[in-house]
């Protein structure tokens, strides 16, 4: 009976040994999952990725407040963008391009990414 379990014993060894050679060799490395714990933005700190906007059914939900915020902005936005048009089209476009134009050019663009930072939350 002892030769037996030795020969089974060394088989079983064989097998497994040869498993993990197998997967040595293959050079796959498992890929680790992500966690359902980990912050959607990697730019917030631990925990505050959305820690203002209530959910409501599963759903974000913006405060009205925010809302205002945001509508207010919009008009800014949209009265500095008519503005911008108007200097456009009186200046002369055969020289070069004021640089006062340049800046307000890129305060409107981040007004605009500051409002749609606000809407995604």
């Amino acid at each position: 009976m002892q030769t037996s379990r030795r020969r089974m014993m060394i088989a079983m060894s064989s097998a497994a040994a040869a498993v993990l050679a197998t997967r040595a060799l293959s050079g796959q490395t498992p890929q680790p999952l992500p966690s359902p714990n980990a912050p959607l933005n990697q730019n917030v700190p631990a925990g505050l990725d959305g820690a203002d906007i209530p959910v409501r059914n599963g759903r974000r939900v913006i405060p009205p407040a925010t809302w205002l915020e945001i509508r207010s902005d919009a008009q800014k936005l949209l009265d500095l963008a008519t503005d911008f048009k108007k200097r456009v089209d009186q200046t002369n476009l055969g020289s070069t391009l004021p640089l006062p134009l340049i800046q307000e050019a890129h305060r409107i663009e981040k007004m605009a990414k500051n409002i749609q930072r606000r809407m995604k939350g």
